[in-house]
């Protein structure tokens, strides 16, 4: 599951990580009405200003479409007939419904450098935030279709399976240029989505501000979609 995630603020180590130029990012405007992404060369940093952060569902996000450009868009497929958008894939039935089906080839890559899970404990949900150990921006597997995004899910790497059956599919960098490239056919790309090895995650829990059922309803559970 990934419900929310954090978008690296330091915009030097999301340039190095991606390979990007910064005029990808800077020209692009947010879809549909939101303010412009700033283009002051002075303080390229303020592109990010409405992308940083903690992400929830239905929020614009980052995303780097083949070429390595960047874009922006929403997070959460809406569908017709679901009151709550599509967060989250299923990596091992995506290529089987048909909501996804039609964007396997509509590959992005999805930048954070956290993400947060809620561990259960009877009725009570601990919040978890889950990085590398040194807070790299990692990337995470997505589709896209030209509006919205989701993200592809995985079962969980087992230093973070007892917080949640599920975790974000992370494409590594040697991955990145056939995960984004449209020729190739996402059947031969899916022995990618697995989960991260144990020794290249970090989680911290906060036992002292465990998640009220309010704070966790974010957390939707479309796995079955």
């Amino acid at each position: 599951m990934c419900s929310r995630f954090d978008l690296n603020s330091d915009i030097r180590a999301f340039q190095v990580q991606l390979g990007l130029e910064m005029e990808d990012i800077l020209r692009m405007p947010l879809p549909d009405g939101l303010n412009e992404v700033a283009t002051d060369d002075e303080d390229e940093e303020a592109a990010f200003d409405s992308l940083t952060g903690t992400r929830r569902p239905t929020d614009p996000i980052a995303v780097i479409l083949p070429h390595r450009k960047a874009a922006i868009r929403y997070w959460g497929l809406s569908v017709a007939g679901l009151n709550s958008p599509m967060i989250n894939a299923r990596a091992e039935t995506v290529i089987e419904k048909p909501t996804f089906r039609p964007l396997l080839n509509r590959r992005c890559l999805i930048p954070a450098n956290g993400w947060y899970e809620w561990r259960k404990d009877g009725t009570t949900k601990h919040k978890n935030r889950i990085t590398l150990p040194d807070h790299q921006p990692f990337l995470f597997a997505g589709l896209e279709n030209g509006r919205e995004a989701t993200i592809i899910t995985c079962a969980p790497s087992g230093a973070i399976a007892h917080i949640h059956n599920r975790m974000p599919a992370v494409i590594g960098p040697n991955h990145l240029g056939d995960w984004l490239d449209p020729q190739i056919d996402f059947a031969d790309l899916a022995y990618m989505l697995g989960p991260l090895p144990d020794h290249v995650l970090s989680w911290h829990e906060d036992p002292a501000d465990p998640a009220r059922t309010d704070q966790a309803t974010n957390q939707i559970d479309l796995f079955s979609n």
